[in-house]
């Protein structure tokens, strides 16, 4: 057991190296060609099983993450193998032959044009780039409102005219808004902020007030009451995917919709913000809790001896012990035999406070990527999934 023990401690020790180290696609191709609808998340996961490392490959510094756009349809993604690790260049598609270029992109000097190829698909998040989300307390108070209209309904939507009271001279263009629940820390109860539902658009006829207004778009049924705020076109995400570089920990608080379970390319809101580190572009896993399985006397007693063995073992070994639960799947072993312990156990089996109960490793779900970031909660867009994603789950640093 002491040899089995002294293992865990090496193989925690090398962890951190193996986690950076750039992981191909078993089938990576040595060649791309970008083509029209492809966002860098799917490009990234065609070359890396980790598609959060794309600023690795590249060897970009934090400033060129935030400037995607240098990858257009028609260029083309050469990996080279090489090298100690793997590297990306980019051949320039241009009329009449190729260009080739650096190996690390550049950003262009030019304005960007809509061909760009994004992150993440654009239209899935641009309603929440578009309008505010979170809000203070009492921050539309002040807000125009809707009175209502002449007709007869009182339900109103695109295309329709309506009556509202007086806003800012000269703006024209509004966002038509519904203050929502409060957004509550799971963990501490503390208030992070206010959702604003996004009902739809409407322009201004006639200034005054009140102000004469047409709703020209409408996601769902507008009523007397409704919020008119300026409406934003100006936000863009332009991020690269990538790993916070501060370590996080949250949970999933909310979901657009309000669903309890969410998948690929939905919306969720999560309990942190650039208070704790967040930024545009980072991506984090998901997990899902897991369950607590009650055990048997003798399972027991076997989880304790072993808790003693590894008791002041750096990094910690209290979680290794014998019973099937904590055990990769068809792998044994037995307390005199040497093991290796990074294949053979789970490295998240945990007991919990109950006295004959474990708690089964946490499973990871998904992966995550944020696109709006305010200061204690953001918005992050679900890219990967095996299974639903629930309220409540944990996100954290991928690995």
């Amino acid at each position: 057991m002491r040899q089995l023990v002294v293992s865990l401690a090496l193989l925690l020790a090398a962890a951190p190296v193996l986690a950076d180290t750039l992981k191909l696609q078993d089938n990576a191709p040595d060649k791309y060609v970008v083509v029209k609808g492809d966002t860098l998340w799917d490009i990234s996961g065609k070359f890396l099983k980790d598609p959060w490392r794309w600023p690795q490959i590249w060897k970009m510094n934090r400033e060129e993450i935030k400037n995607p756009h240098w990858i257009y349809p028609g260029d083309l993604i050469v990996l080279d193998r090489s090298g100690k690790e793997p590297r990306l260049s980019l051949v320039k598609g241009e009329k009449g032959g190729m260009e080739t270029v650096k190996l690390s992109p550049s950003v262009r000097a030019t304005d960007i044009g809509n061909d760009a190829v994004p992150s993440i698909p654009i239209r899935v998040i641009h309603p929440f780039l578009s309008q505010p989300r979170v809000v203070a307390k009492g921050a539309l108070d002040d807000a125009p409102f809707i009175l209502g209209s002449n007709a007869e309904r009182v339900v109103m939507g695109a295309g329709d005219d309506a009556f509202a009271t007086g806003g800012k001279p000269g703006v024209a263009r509004w966002n038509v808004l519904r203050p929502g629940k409060a957004l509550k820390d799971p963990e501490t109860g503390e208030v992070l902020g206010y959702e604003v539902e996004y009902l739809g658009d409407a322009r201004t006829l006639t200034e005054g007030a009140p102000q004469k207004i047409r709703i020209t778009q409408s996601a769902k049924e507008i009523l007397p009451k409704d919020k008119l705020v300026e409406a934003d076109t100006s936000n863009t995400f332009e991020y690269i995917p990538h790993a916070p570089e501060a370590k996080i920990s949250g949970r999933i608080i909310s979901a657009y919709g309000g669903l309890s379970d969410s998948g690929r390319y939905q919306t969720v809101v999560i309990n942190r913000g650039s208070r704790d580190g967040l930024e545009p572009g980072h991506v984090l896993a998901v997990y899902r809790e897991g369950m607590a399985v009650t055990l048997t006397r003798d399972e027991k007693d076997r989880m304790a001896w072993v808790n003693e063995k590894s008791a002041g073992v750096p990094g910690g070994g209290a979680w290794l012990y014998s019973d099937v639960r904590c055990l990769k799947e068809n792998s044994m072993v037995s307390y005199d035999q040497v093991a290796d312990v990074h294949n053979t156990f789970r490295d998240t089996c945990l007991s919990n406070s109950s006295d004959r109960a474990v708690k089964l490793p946490d499973t990871r779900s998904g992966l995550v990527m944020v696109y709006r970031v305010y200061d204690r909660v953001s918005y992050a867009l679900i890219m990967q999934s095996d299974g639903p994603v629930y309220l409540l789950d944990t996100v954290k640093n991928p690995d």
